[in-house]
């Protein structure tokens, strides 16, 4: 694990009655949890020694002052300075306009080491590995997309449970945004392995005039409210709560989420209703100063409510068919739109004998009923039988993996969805006739073979 600090460079300002010499002036800077001051024209310098990194990832385009910055780290840490690579990278660097062939890492090689020996000079124990990624200005689509390739090239320099810092103080302000967005997309991407983003910092020098100093302030929420709208939408939209409740402190609330959300893969309904009736009660008990919970919590509730006061298995099998429709989860559709069918029938035999269970051999006799021929051929079942069989027959299908004997069976099953459910509303729910069927055919007559 290596604590890497990834910030921008700029072109710096000439100085007063100078043509060459361009320098960030210098600035005070303080964090808001200590009274200790630093001032220097680099916070990347700043935060190297306030968070004590073991590298610097240094972003900046073939304009940016890298000559400045390997005097400055240099200089700093006691190393000796070449002032012949000093002038001439200056030279490259001042002369440098669009179109221009940009440097390449060789052209920088000797300003990763200056920063590198300024880490440990300062940290005695900083891994080596500091480096300076030139990128485009990004004025067009082509100049993006080369920038696009360079966070790329990042990412895969990232480790597993690395913590990244971002400081997005300097340069043109599309880049640090630029900087912002990919390394939220190289975190859902992972590029193989996960890395942490620890700090997101801003050196706030448009406020010295006031303050007499740079607050640096930790923007990390900020990133947070991206978390908490990408959980958000995973566990509205698909049941998936898992970064949800990595996000939420408050365990009751968090463990009914990720437990809803493995209920909702494996698809047991029983503990569903469960589940969701008590994150129902804890939601509407939560008085919470977290600003985001409080402002989540009236969406979390429609997802609750969706499923809440549901009162019948059936009824609770089929609103979840309908919400895997929606969301596009075709497999545990045709699932739950078969078993509210058998749910169904045996809750008009329960209706008669609540010792009449659940169980695996009493829905495996309303099957064996649904098939018999004195069952299927009556015409107030018919169409509740042809609905079933082929909502069943997919099911099987799935279950088997998709082994269909025609091509393209899925798109066919897929497009037969919204009917299923229209004929089991319709023939099943709506049909006034099952209410008949424990006096037609007798459950203790049923077979479970």
């Amino acid at each position: 694990m290596a604590k890497i600090l990834i910030s921008s460079l700029g072109t710096g300002r000439l100085r007063k009655n100078k043509n060459s010499e361009r320098k960030y002036d210098d600035a005070v800077y303080k964090f808001q949890d200590s009274d200790k001051t630093y001032e220097t024209p680099f916070i990347a310098a700043v935060l190297c020694d306030y968070l004590k990194v073991d590298k610097l990832y240094l972003i900046g385009t073939s304009k940016s002052m890298w000559e400045e910055v390997y005097t400055y780290f240099s200089a700093a840490s006691q190393q000796t300075i070449d002032y012949d690579y000093w002038v001439e990278l200056g030279e490259r660097v001042t002369n440098f306009k669009p179109g221009d062939k940009k440097l390449r890492d060789e052209d920088l090689s000797k300003v990763n080491d200056a920063i590198d020996n300024y880490l440990k000079y300062i940290k005695g124990d900083a891994v080596s590995g500091s480096h300076c990624f030139i990128i485009d200005y990004g004025l067009y689509e082509k100049e993006i997309w080369n920038n696009f390739d360079v966070m790329m090239q990042i990412g895969e320099t990232l480790t597993e449970e690395d913590e990244i810092y971002l400081d997005i103080t300097h340069a043109f302000r599309s880049i640090p945004l630029f900087l912002y967005i990919m390394l939220d997309l190289l975190r859902i991407l992972k590029l193989k392995k996960d890395f942490k983003l620890a700090g997101l910092y801003y050196g706030m020098l448009d406020v010295i005039g006031e303050l007499g100093y740079a607050p640096v302030v930790d923007l990390s929420p900020l990133y947070n409210l991206t978390l908490w709208t990408r959980g958000a939408y995973n566990f509205l939209n698909f049941g998936n709560g898992y970064l949800l409740g990595d996000l939420i402190n408050y365990k009751d609330v968090s463990d009914r989420i990720r437990n809803i959300s493995d209920i909702v893969n494996i698809n047991f309904i029983d503990e569903f209703k469960r589940e969701i009736d008590r994150l129902s009660g804890l939601l509407n008990d939560i008085n919470s100063a977290d600003y985001v919970i409080k402002y989540m919590e009236p969406y979390l509730m429609t997802f609750v409510d969706r499923f809440k006061g549901i009162n019948s298995s059936s009824r609770l099998q089929f609103a979840l068919a309908k919400w895997y429709f929606e969301h596009k989860r075709f497999a545990q559709c045709y699932i739950c739109l078969a078993e509210a069918i058998v749910s169904r029938i045996l809750e008009e035999y329960r209706a008669r004998d609540s010792r009449i269970g659940w169980n695996n051999p009493n829905r495996k006799k309303i099957k064996n009923l649904i098939h018999r021929p004195n069952f299927n051929t009556m015409d107030k079942f018919r169409d509740l039988y042809k609905v079933y069989k082929e909502v069943s027959d997919t099911r099987n299908l799935i279950a088997h993996a998709g082994f269909a004997d025609k091509e393209e069976a899925y798109k066919e099953a897929i497009d037969k969805i919204n009917t299923h459910i229209y004929n089991t509303e319709n023939f099943v729910f709506n049909n006034r006739h099952l209410k008949d069927i424990p006096d037609l055919f007798p459950f203790n007559k049923l077979k479970s073979n």
